[in-house]
């Protein structure tokens, strides 16, 4: 299995495959990679085809691929896993507990999000001046500690790394609008769906979330589980 140790939820990752090979009587082969220095380029479009396709020459998982939950889009010639993390966009504030979008709005708060992510697309040409735009989640999780914003909307799974490092007392919620959750799976290439390899780690995930080891797994990282 390919983990990347850039991936903020590359601890989870890890957790899990371990788990799913002592779950199947087997042992966890693992891969790791670290992507932070890697061309961003890679990472989209026929780049990340490209890319995917070296991983899966040395591996027969590929870890840590978030999907819209209820709307998987998948690289092309890939396919996903059963899903063993629940996850997605969330509000993060600093002060009084979150309201709804709508209701956030409505008091003219201002909301801060980082460029071309899902909650970019919540504001309209009714609501834009309430957007406060971002290019990284760092830049963005700073305003809100200075107060140039009332609230981020944020990916979850960066959240939790940099609240593990860094402890900060923010309140985080649900965003509650559509596209926000999102699930994480591993991927495989189509000629490997009957494959033994893929096989054991759905059977493996399928066991741990039937026997609830999978939320005792996940909760040290503060990370929804399945159930949720």
């Amino acid at each position: 299995m390919c983990l990347d140790k850039a991936n903020p939820i590359f601890t989870i990752d890890e957790a899990v495959a371990n788990a799913v090979a002592q779950n199947q009587h087997a042992t966890a082969d693992l891969v790791v990679l670290d992507s932070s220095k890697a061309d961003r380029s890679q990472f989209s479009g026929k780049g990340l085809q490209k890319y995917l396709q070296t991983l899966t020459a040395r591996c027969d998982v590929v870890m840590g691929f978030p999907v819209e939950a209820g709307h998987p889009t998948l690289p092309a010639n890939m396919l996903a896993t059963l899903p063993y993390v629940r996850t997605g966009f969330v509000t993060a504030t600093t002060g009084a507990p979150t309201s709804s979008f709508a209701a956030m709005v409505a008091a003219h708060k201002t909301m801060g999000v980082v460029m071309l992510t899902v909650p970019s697309t919540y504001f309209t040409a009714q609501n834009m001046t309430a957007e406060h735009v971002y290019y990284t989640n760092a830049e963005l999780l700073s305003a809100l500690d200075n107060g140039e914003i009332n609230a981020a909307l944020i990916w979850q799974p960066w959240l939790n790394q940099q609240l593990a490092s860094h402890p900060q007392n923010l309140r985080v919620s649900p965003i509650g609008l559509s596209h926000a959750v999102w699930n994480i799976v591993g991927l495989y290439p189509e000629t490997a769906k009957n494959s033994e390899a893929v096989r054991t780690f759905n059977h493996g995930v399928a066991s741990l979330v039937a026997s609830g080891r999978l939320a005792n797994i996940i909760k040290p990282y503060n990370t929804p589980t399945l159930h949720q």
